[in-house]
């Protein structure tokens, strides 16, 4: 398994055109929406495992340095909308700290693997006609979530991807798929 996890990585080091011959730092402001999946093992009130769909959007906004190391922070909520049924909303908000590698590729792709510091917080509450707040229940903490971004750069400073990313928490697991849109300047 190692062997194959080297061969694959001294493969990508080969193709990759390394971001060394940038001149300067690129400021990135990433804007994200997406679809994810809360899966909760471990949450006040809950039965047994319990797995909703949730939306959401966040920001991230990074630096690029000239050997290709990103830093950033940024901050991402999602959750599931339950109007009229009698399941509990849920919600996961994270504001976080990531560093990663910026891999340049041929004709204008890139893959960004990260790894962020997240402090979340998951909130649960019976729903949007549910006006009493004695019922409403918090868990916070800190955890590392990992994500990857494969994105293609569409002009000077607009490049257009996919991100995924997932975290195992204290409550359970959380993963999203986005669309995010990365502005260069």
């Amino acid at each position: 398994m190692r062997t194959t996890f080297l061969a694959v990585v001294l493969a990508l080091g080969a193709a990759v055109q390394p971001a060394l011959g940038a001149e300067s730092s690129e400021f990135q402001i990433t804007p994200r929406i997406g679809q994810g999946e809360l899966k909760l093992d471990a949450f006040e009130g809950v039965d047994g495992l319990h797995e909703t769909d949730t939306y959401g959007l966040g920001v991230s906004f990074g630096v690029l340095t000239p050997i290709g190391i990103v830093f950033e922070v940024g901050a991402d909520s999602y959750g599931n909308v339950e109007i009229f049924d009698d399941d509990e909303e849920f919600s996961l908000s994270q504001r976080y700290v990531a560093v990663g590698y910026q891999f340049e590729f041929g004709d204008g792709w890139r893959l960004i693997p990260k790894v962020s510091r997240a402090r979340w917080k998951l909130r649960s509450d019976k729903g949007l006609f549910d006006f009493n707040d004695d019922d409403d229940r918090e868990l916070r903490g800190y955890e590392y979530a990992y994500e990857a971004t494969i994105a293609r750069k569409v002009s000077r400073a607009l490049t257009l991807g996919l991100n995924y990313k997932q975290g195992d928490y204290d409550f359970g697991r959380a993963r999203a798929v986005s669309f995010v849109v990365q502005i260069g300047i």
